[in-house]
């Protein structure tokens, strides 16, 4: 088979576009060609140019990746700018032991369909393997696209482990920020196949037959096929357990949960936002109390405020004075408004550092900042002007659950703390 005349198709055009849409290209000849001679990475601006590009790099595959860009420039890709991700399960074998592929796609396709995961789930034989891949318009944009799409692949492959090891082939999570998989109607890098979509009721139909370059059995489309959030109620389960491995992302970071320091954080400058309005001034008052809530368990080997003033760990000076805010006695700069612990003005860039950007590895900061001050606002008053109250009362039955408890709930108080 001719590979340029395969690519010169109208139908095999039109569907590698479609499906590249968006994705970074990388072309395979003897060896990746991911750029261009301008050193721009490769994208495909119109159908056209997927034969102009074929016949360039004398390729024989075609790839894109697993992420979506919102333009892709060279800007963002080297920024990892991912606005939505494809979750894959690379089933991996010998074409010999195809049968062997499938059978574990159906372990896989039928827990996805146990979870609710079922009209946005299509299959791509690979030419040695199959992929089960998830439509990424199915994962709730209100997570970060990367880590919502290894956080499905690591849960679901925890719990058909034991059955696809049974089977007796090898299931890779391989979800990165630069991963790349075949795109559908390319020729294999080495066998005379092509790459075929279809859709999971198909799958117990499927030969070695669909994949001959002359005569393909390809479902077209399938692959933009979706039910927009189907992955949510999957996705809070996997949430609770990721264990982060792709790159960017430090394991310490984030073990399946947002940290203590981080909630403390958050939620006290909810506190503050919702009784004074200032944000900037909640954000240094947020990080404040965490430094100090951590400090006090630090030295104090465990910590509930008492009744009465608090000793803050800082020295008087005549940059700052001592205010009283909520209930709780604080060092503030007299020049910013800022808050201060030891010789450190919190700053609003602090908190960032500190508890937006950790809590966003996790779940973006906004939907997390939202429903902070919703929760917080559920509370009346005087419980968020005394400090044990509201360290008892609004913080504590929230601290170890703060996904479940505050982000991914929607009812009133008594879905909060129950």
């Amino acid at each position: 088979m001719n590979l340029i005349s395969h690519y010169s198709k109208d139908f095999v055009k039109r569907e590698i576009y479609n499906f590249s849409k968006n994705r970074w290209v990388a072309l395979y000849s003897n060896t990746f060609h991911r750029y261009d001679k301008n050193g721009k990475p490769l994208k495909f601006n119109s159908e056209d140019e997927i034969v102009e590009l074929v016949k360039r790099f004398n390729a024989r595959t075609i790839y894109a990746t697993a992420g979506k860009y919102r333009e892709v420039t060279l800007e963002n890709v080297n920024g990892n700018r991912i606005v939505s991700y494809t979750p894959f399960f690379d089933i991996d074998t010998t074409i010999d032991k195809w049968e062997s592929a499938i059978r574990a796609a159906e372990v896989i396709v039928s827990f996805l369909e146990k979870e609710g995961v079922e009209k946005s789930v299509y299959l791509l034989w690979s030419g040695e393997g199959i992929h089960v891949r998830i439509n990424e318009n199915a994962i709730p944009k209100n997570y970060d696209p990367l880590t919502a799409a290894h956080a499905i692949v690591q849960y679901v492959l925890r719990r058909t482990k034991d059955e696809i090891k049974k089977i007796g082939v090898k299931v890779d999570d391989l979800i990165d920020s630069k991963r790349i998989f075949t795109v559908p109607l390319s020729f294999h890098k080495e066998l005379d196949y092509v790459t075929v979509c279809f859709s999971p009721d198909k799958l117990n139909k499927f030969s070695l037959e669909w994949v001959k370059p002359d005569n393909f059995v390809h479902e077209e489309g399938v692959y933009n096929r979706y039910e927009e959030n189907e992955t949510e109620e999957l996705l809070l389960k996997a949430i609770q357990e990721y264990e982060p491995r792709h790159e960017g992302i430090k394991e310490e970071e984030v073990s399946g949960k947002i940290g203590r320091f981080q909630v403390m954080g958050i939620v006290q400058a909810a506190r503050y936002y919702v009784l004074y309005g200032d944000l900037n001034k909640a954000k240094s008052f947020g990080l404040n109390r965490a430094i100090f809530y951590a400090w006090a368990k630090y030295y104090g080997r465990g910590y509930t405020p008492k009744k009465g003033k608090v000793k803050v760990p800082a020295e008087v000076k005549k940059d700052r004075i001592l205010v009283n805010v909520a209930g709780e006695e604080v060092y503030q700069d007299v020049e910013s408004g800022y808050y201060i612990i030891g010789d450190k003005v919190q700053k609003p860039e602090d908190y960032d550092k500190e508890i937006k950007d950790k809590i966003s590895i996790v779940v973006p900061y906004d939907k997390a900042w939202e429903a902070t001050v919703k929760y917080v606002s559920s509370f009346p008053k005087y419980v968020l002007e005394n400090q044990r109250q509201f360290y008892e009362k609004v913080y504590l039955p929230i601290r170890d659950k703060f996904l479940e408890k505050v982000v991914n709930r929607k009812e009133g108080l008594d879905a909060y703390l129950g």
